[in-house]
């Protein structure tokens, strides 16, 4: 039955289904424990799913940690493909050997918290789920500015910087 679809469209139904499971799972937090809850947990959770998908994703291709900035890039380019396909664009802008920013121009989540109206409380999860992409390839990293409400709720540009320290 599942012959006569592409890769890409199984792919794309997969990555459909655990966002949507993603939604629904941190609106029945917010319903029952809170925003406050739903935020901190969410937060926590898609750090470590990062964690464990990164994980898995080194396992499978045999990679090592990178140890500079090209092949960190290399991986996070088959993760976003992977498990970020369609969800949101992006500009990467290379600072130095160890920097860059990441400029989110288009965000599920953003789109998604508009349409369920609780822009004005969430808080970002996805920076935290590349988080647990660099902890999993073990490295260490600064984050700046610091994880807090949706920048594009608050009318700003979605940009982050991000120092990794490659050992």
């Amino acid at each position: 039955m599942l012959n006569h679809l592409s890769f890409e469209t199984q792919k794309d139904l997969l990555i459909k289904g655990w966002m949507s499971h993603d939604a629904r799972w941190f609106m029945a937090i917010k319903q029952y424990f809170g925003i406050d809850a739903a935020n901190r947990l969410n937060q926590s959770v898609c750090r470590e799913i990062g964690r464990v998908e990164m994980k898995r994703l080194m396992k499978t291709l045999a990679l090592l940690p990178p140890k500079d900035i090209n092949e960190y890039f290399d991986l996070k380019k088959a993760a976003m493909s992977l498990y970020g396909h369609g969800l949101a664009e992006y500009e990467i802008k290379i600072i130095d050997k160890e920097s860059y920013e990441m400029h989110l121009k288009r965000c599920f989540a953003y789109e998604n918290i508009v349409k369920g109206g609780i822009q004005n409380q969430y808080k970002c999860g996805i920076l935290a789920r590349i988080q647990g992409w660099i902890d999993a390839q073990g490295l260490e990293h600064e984050l700046s500015p610091a994880l807090a409400k949706c920048m594009m709720v608050l009318g700003k540009e979605c940009c982050y910087t991000i120092k990794l320290k490659f050992h």
